[in-house]
């Protein structure tokens, strides 16, 4: 494992070129291309030093081992024999050891190399390698299950790690070492040792694996569990369709049934998140209840086939549901009422049904409410879902205009639509509308007025004798709008009306007492601050 760490490092260290020397004392952070690793040798632990730096020499170098995670230096060792070589280039690819290294416990820690140190040039690597500062270590691991399902995926891999302690020679926990664990390879992950040599680590299982095993090393010890992937088998239950379906042509036939699987256990229990195909076509997936309601489209007759989509942890084919299907162009709308509001909210009620024929109960149809400026180009503004033979009610997404065309169209039926509706009001608006004086005081006189137009073609003209409606708002916390009175608009269209100024608080006008020809409309609203 310290070859297999050699090498990782070795494949991400940057070129030898990142050495630049520091402008002033303070060193610089650097990516050697050298590397360090901790060995055994004569009952100790040593440093050894692999060089493959071109601008420096195995003499510049010194390591400094620390803590993981901390600053302080345990231990600074010099390279035994450096003085061999007098250029770089002549001692690449050598190694270099270090005196054997006393540290405080055992554990992992870890290793900077540091070029020139304590000059103004002093270049320091950083976390370069690990020193696994124990003897002889003893790996012991276990798993909790040799099998993944459904109901158990997760295998759990428990173990303790110890090792001798280089100095007092006593088998203590091996605290903060890295054990090695391989799941899905090439992936592997590191699991730290706690303070009394136990570590755990949970092995989720996607069920997609046809076999697997966990493997746990560290330093020649290894360990291996094979674990098998059972497949559950699955039962499929089918409450609609019926065996033979009468439907029409592009309508939404009802799917409803239950898929139940073969728990561990050997009982049946339901089977949650699985597909639900139709003719190879996704409709729905199962409830956690093992339950499932999709549609499938009726676009043609003859045999159909309703069938499980493969999951992972269930086995591959369940016994599909074969059953006929026949349609007929048929559908059409009726009782279509189409209106436009004051608040330009366009909506249509009706029903979907079919002119001869019959169609299992629950049968849809997706429709559109198309609009047209013209009555010849039509455009969708939005979707819904009908029921054969149940009332709708829908209200459109785009507003209301002066005038434009309107219908409902059958998504799947070519032809089925419904008559074409024009429909549209007048614009109004509130225009110069205030509230004056400002800042008066409270018991004086305000007044609330504005001028009310109406549009006719291209042209804003008086609207005259029309009610437009006072509305306040108090400056307080959770306050509504109050009406507190109205006037009725002059033959210019303007209006006004006094009140007794109160309290802070908002105010606007509203038109909202229209006739069918004309829509609403709002001023803006204007605070007003008694003194």
């Amino acid at each position: 494992m310290r070859k297999i760490m050699a090498v990782v490092s070795t494949a991400v260290a940057l070129s030898a070129s990142t050495l630049v020397a520091a402008p002033t004392a303070q060193a610089a952070e650097v990516n050697l291309r050298s590397f360090a690793w901790s060995v055994e040798k004569d009952g100790k632990i040593h440093v050894l030093y692999e060089h493959w730096d071109r601008n420096s020499l195995p003499s510049d170098v010194t390591v400094r081992v620390r803590a993981k995670g901390g600053n302080a230096v345990l231990a600074t060792l010099g390279l035994n024999d450096a003085g061999r070589c007098t250029t770089a280039s002549a001692c690449e690819e050598q190694q270099f050891w270090t005196d054997p290294v006393q540290l405080p416990a055992l554990g992992v820690y870890t290793v900077d190399l540091v070029v020139r140190a304590g000059t103004a040039g002093e270049l320091v690597d950083r976390d370069n390698g690990e020193v696994n500062y124990g003897l002889a270590p003893k790996l012991i691991a276990t798993a909790d299950r040799q099998s993944v399902s459904y109901d158990h995926r997760v295998v759990t891999v428990n173990g303790t790690l110890f090792a001798q302690d280089p100095n007092t020679r006593e088998i203590k926990p091996f605290a903060g070492a890295g054990v090695y664990t391989w799941f899905k390879s090439p992936d592997f992950r590191t699991v730290t040792v706690d303070k009394t040599g136990r570590f755990s680590a949970p092995f989720e299982f996607s069920g997609y694996e046809t076999s697997a095993s966990i493997d746990v090393s560290f330093q020649g010890n290894d360990a291996t569990f094979p674990v098998a992937v059972r497949k559950q088998p699955l039962k499929l239950a089918v409450d609609t369709p019926a065996r033979t379906v009468t439907a029409p042509y592009g309508s939404d036939v009802p799917a409803r049934g239950k898929v139940t699987r073969t728990a561990d256990d050997g009982t049946e229990k339901p089977a949650g998140g699985v597909g639900v195909m139709v003719d190879g076509g996704h409709i729905t997936s199962t409830n956690a209840d093992g339950t499932f309601s999709g549609a499938f489209p009726a676009t043609r007759s003859g045999a159909t086939r309703l069938e499980l989509g493969q999951e992972p942890w269930f086995e591959k084919w369940a016994s599909p549901y074969d059953f006929q299907v026949r349609t007929a162009a048929t559908s059409t709308f009726s009782a279509v009422e189409a209106a436009v509001d004051k608040y330009r909210k366009v909506t249509f009620s009706g029903k979907l049904g079919v002119t001869s024929g019959s169609y299992p109960a629950g049968t849809t149809g997706r429709v559109s409410i198309d609009h047209s400026s013209d009555g010849q180009n039509w455009s969708s503004t939005g979707q819904f879902t009908a029921t054969y033979g149940a009332a709708f009610k829908q209200t459109a997404p785009l507003k209301g205009s002066t005038g434009s065309y309107w219908r409902l169209r059958h998504l799947g039926a070519t032809g089925v639509e419904s008559r074409v509706y024009k429909l549209g009001r007048q614009y109004t608006e509130i225009r110069s509308d205030d509230v004056t004086p400002e800042g008066v005081r409270k018991g004086t006189k305000l007044t609330a007025k504005g001028t009310l137009r109406q549009k006719s073609g291209s042209t804003w003209k008086a609207y005259a004798g029309q009610k437009v409606r006072v509305y306040f708002k108090p400056a307080t916390r959770g306050a509504v709008w109050k009406e507190l009175g109205s006037a009725t608009t002059l033959t210019n269209g303007t209006f006004s009306k006094q009140f007794t100024a109160q309290q802070d608080g908002t105010w606007q006008m509203r038109y909202v007492d229209t006739v069918k020809t004309h829509y609403a409309s709002s001023g803006r609203e204007d605070y007003v601050d008694i003194r």
